[in-house]
This record gives structure tokens, sequence and C-alpha cells, in this order.
């Protein structure tokens, strides 16, 4: 907050959430990036069934 105007700074201090502590930071980080992961995979199995049906599509199998 060090580059907000001074004015600005005290009318959105008390909305701010307090500094984390280094073990807070990492754990936000570890979740953040499983999180990422998770939705990484969930990405990757819908794109395999999509090129799955397309691939059936194209041989002629309906499913």
């Amino acid at each position: 907050m060090q580059n907000v105007n001074p004015t600005v700074r005290q009318f959105v201090a008390p909305f701010a959430p307090p500094p984390a502590t280094p073990e807070e930071f990492e754990a936000l980080r570890v979740r953040a990036d499983l999180e990422h992961l998770q939705h990484r995979e969930a990405s990757r199995n819908h794109r395999a069934l999509v090129d799955q049906v397309q691939h059936n599509a194209h041989m002629g199998v309906w499913s």
C-alpha cells in the first residue's frame, strides 16, 4: 500500500487484510498450487473425453 495516496490509504486501510506471516503465505501458495493442478487435471480429462468422442464420431461410432 506504499504506492497508494495517503488520503485514499486512510479509507482503504480498515478493509486491507493483515500482513501474512511466511508460514501463512506458504500455506496460501501451496493451496493455490493444488487448486491449479486440480483444475488443470479436470480440464485435461474433459479435453481427452472430447477428443475421444470426436474420434469415435469420425470413425462412425455413436456413443
